[in-house]
């Protein structure tokens, strides 16, 4: 009898042994399932932190006031391939990085260079888009004609923005603006000595503003990748996937091209 009620006991002990296993092996599906991805896609939508005040990547319509751009266009065409609602939320550049970090927002669209130093905090998607840095002066400046002419020299530029350190990294002291305008004003009237920037921002504003005050004194030879900063860590692994494939997808239809012509008058979307 003894033997029997100990069998018995054994087979119990093994059974709830085997439930416990594939209690445990379920709870590791579901977690798995339960990823940023799954995550936005039950919300129904994706954060998207973005400036607002840099045109012609992210800006405000002058006549309808509505939130528009190259890198807003780009990105709500990736929240449409990943069968969600984009939902912009406006913030200075380094409080994007940082949002993207803490978790506060999904990603972020806004020209973000992809730097060495950024990927030790981020994990970047493929890039969309490639442009060159240039130094802005005053026409009629003799004096700055390479980067390391900054050297002692005064820039201004949005706080944490790649431009900014690389003034930093020619000597040049910085000020910290929230718009391109601002910054083109600023070296308009002589605040400061330079600007750094995109040159597609560049162009576009000499061409909006029609200004021949303004010149490009120097143009970076190394080209910027634009692409989309999102928290590191296997939570992103599969929506940066989903997000590599929008950007594959988009750039063979033509919609990159398309988009990018349309603010620029060419296609930056092509190395």
């Amino acid at each position: 009898m003894r033997k029997k009620l100990s069998m018995l006991l054994a087979t119990a002990l093994t059974a709830v042994t085997v439930a416990g296993c594939g209690a445990s092996a379920g709870s590791a599906t579901e977690s798995k399932g339960d990823d940023h991805l799954a995550r936005i896609k039950a919300a129904g939508k994706i954060t998207i932190a973005t400036e607002g005040v840099w045109a012609p990547f992210t800006y405000h319509d002058e006549n309808t006031d509505e939130l528009v751009g190259f890198d807003v266009e780009i990105a709500a065409a990736i929240a449409k391939k990943l069968g969600v609602e984009p939902d912009f939320q406006e913030v200075a550049f380094d409080g994007g990085l940082t949002g993207v970090t803490t978790g506060t927002f999904d990603m972020m669209a806004n020209g973000v260079d992809v730097t060495d130093d950024r990927k030790e905090t981020y994990d970047f998607t493929h890039p969309y888009a490639y442009d060159h840095a240039v130094v802005v002066t005053l026409a009629s400046n003799n004096d700055i004609n390479t980067f390391d002419d900054l050297a002692g020299k005064t820039t201004a530029n949005s706080a944490g923005s790649t431009y900014e350190a690389m003034g930093v990294a020619h000597g040049a002291t910085c000020s910290n603006v929230d718009t391109i305008g601002e910054t083109m004003t600023l070296v308009l009237n002589g605040t400061v000595d330079a600007t750094i920037n995109a040159n597609t921002s560049a162009q576009d504003y000499f061409k909006t503003t029609g200004t021949t005050e303004l010149k490009v004194a120097a143009m970076d030879d190394e080209v910027t990748m634009y692409a989309i900063p999102l928290a590191k860590g296997e939570d992103n692994d599969s929506l940066r996937e989903a997000i590599n494939e929008a950007i594959s997808e988009l750039r063979d239809d033509g919609t990159l091209a398309e988009i990018s012509n349309k603010y620029f008058g060419a296609d930056i979307t092509s190395n």
